[in-house]
């Protein structure tokens, strides 16, 4: 084989030649074997067999030796020709970096006190026909990684315990709630009506019932359907998706976990709140005081709570209980200098959230319950009975803007919430399209009955972020969303 062709096609002769051989490169069923921690646990003298990749290849006269790893070790084999034999110590010419082999032998220790494996007999796997792309070991362009996310998780072992304490984080939300005596369903992503959030949504079309469809942007409606129809504890995990500017706290499709709790209020879910994230913090890491970009985050004792209307006069001056109309809240956030640069805001409930975002928001650092929000701004919960302007909401937030957190008292009355839905309609038609949408088919269902009940909501990415440190959320989504890469065709058509 020319050595002076690309090493793309060097593997490819390499393929053919295995074949010819008649060597399957890529059997079907594996031998029997031990993962390389286990191997390594091993005697020396002590007969064994594992797999993994070869991750470097190192000749020796008549000798050679494989690095393979697997997702959690690495190992050293030697190959001795003498040990092996002629014939199948040449198929080792015909293996490459990144092939993944089974191997069966003995353990011993090298010269130089290394605990190797000798190999007695190997076969194939799986051939790789690509190598890594030469400088891709500590590449610090993140587009090429995300783009290339198989290979990235393939080299990079902190991406991948990234994606494992993700999965760790699901795992315990699941745990507690299913404690807590919930159950798990799963509700449409294809609805007729997106509702449950305040969001611009995606829309796509059914073919066969010739109709445009949303993707959710939340799961809520359909759970409260569910407290209806009498489940009265019930969850879900899954992906909703926002129509919404990319970021490094935003991603179009994300992963979130709502739960509704019949004949339970939204102060109450603080207390839960609190116990849920303090788990998943010290289960994470080992303690309740961690880091993140800086910060240093303390989950330990009770946490802060704030109300939102405090927030804002407190760092702006700004009381929207008076300045309770747009034109007036509109005049005293140009009276103070407060700029929404790229922003066309045209109703109240948008520019007071829009002003919360900006001026408040960044400033919190530890864990903080902010509760009391107008009730323009939540459409779907409920009033204070004392305070019909204010609604029995809270968020947390950390860490200087993050909200891990969203939940309330759910509005339970029908005609109350039909009122709000053609309320937040009124606002579509006056330009702001994030505005809720009416769906009578949910009206209809509220109307025949539905117990008290508090809603929450939890972003799985952006929690963990907070317990990975790390700053972009791209980070902590497996396969983030990103701008498809024309193919050549295109390109060459323009």
């Amino acid at each position: 084989m020319s050595q002076n062709k690309p090493e793309a096609e060097i593997r490819l002769d390499k393929l053919n030649e295995l074949k010819k051989l008649g060597i399957n490169p890529y059997p079907n069923r594996t031998p029997s074997f031990h993962v390389i921690g286990e191997v390594r646990k091993k005697k020396e003298g002590e007969k064994t067999a594992t797999v993994g990749r070869i991750t470097a290849i190192r000749e020796h006269g008549k000798s050679t030796f494989f690095d393979i790893e697997d997702p959690e070790e690495k190992l050293q084999v030697y190959f001795k020709l003498d040990e092996v034999g002629e014939k199948s110590y040449e198929l080792l010419k015909l293996l490459d970096v990144g092939d993944y082999v089974w191997i069966s032998g003995e353990m011993f220790i090298t010269k130089a006190g290394e605990l190797s494996l000798k190999a007695k007999e190997f076969q194939l796997l799986s051939k790789s026909l690509l190598p890594i792309p030469e400088g891709w070991h500590g590449l610090t362009d993140v587009e090429t990684r995300y783009r290339s996310r198989s290979l990235d998780f393939k080299i990079n072992k902190s991406t991948r315990e990234i994606i494992k304490t993700r999965s760790n984080i699901i795992s315990g939300i699941r745990d507690f709630l299913d404690r807590h005596g919930f159950i798990e369903i799963t509700t449409p992503v294809l609805q007729p009506i997106p509702g449950g959030a305040t969001a611009r949504p995606f829309i796509t079309h059914h073919n066969a019932l010739d109709a445009d469809f949303y993707l959710r942007v939340s799961d809520e409606l359909y759970l409260k359907r569910l407290v209806v129809g009498g489940f009265e504890r019930v969850y879900e995990i899954g992906p909703d998706f926002r129509n919404e500017g990319l970021s490094h706290m935003h991603n179009p499709e994300f992963t979130m976990c709502e739960f509704y709790w019949a004949y339970q209020t939204a102060e109450g879910l603080r207390g839960v709140t609190q116990k849920l994230v303090q788990e998943l913090v010290e289960k994470t890491n080992g303690t309740l005081t961690i880091e993140y970009q800086g910060h240093k985050l303390d989950f330990s004792g009770d946490f802060v709570v704030k109300k939102y209307r405090d927030l804002i006069e407190e760092e702006t001056g700004i009381n929207i209980d008076t300045e309770n109309d747009f034109k007036k809240l509109n005049a005293a956030v140009k009276a103070k200098k407060i700029e929404f640069k790229g922003q066309d805001i045209k109703v109240w409930s948008e520019l007071v959230d829009e002003l919360f975002k900006k001026t408040c928001r960044p400033k919190i650092v530890q864990p903080t319950f902010v509760i009391d929000y107008p009730i323009a701004t939540a459409p779907l919960a409920k009033r204070y009975e004392d305070r019909p302007e204010t609604a029995q909401k809270f968020q947390l937030i950390v860490a200087g803007g993050f909200e891990l957190v969203n939940a309330y008292s759910e509005l339970n009355d029908p005609l109350d919430q039909e009122a709000r839905f053609r309320e937040q309609m009124e606002m579509r038609e006056e330009g702001w399209d994030e505005a809720q949408m009416l769906d009578e088919n949910y009206i209809e269902a509220l109307k025949f009955g539905m117990p008290p009940t508090a809603g929450w909501g939890m972003g799985i990415d952006r929690m963990t972020m907070i317990l990975t440190n790390q700053y972009s959320i791209k980070e902590v989504i497996p396969f983030p969303t990103l701008k498809p890469i024309k193919n050549i065709g295109e390109e060459k058509t323009k």
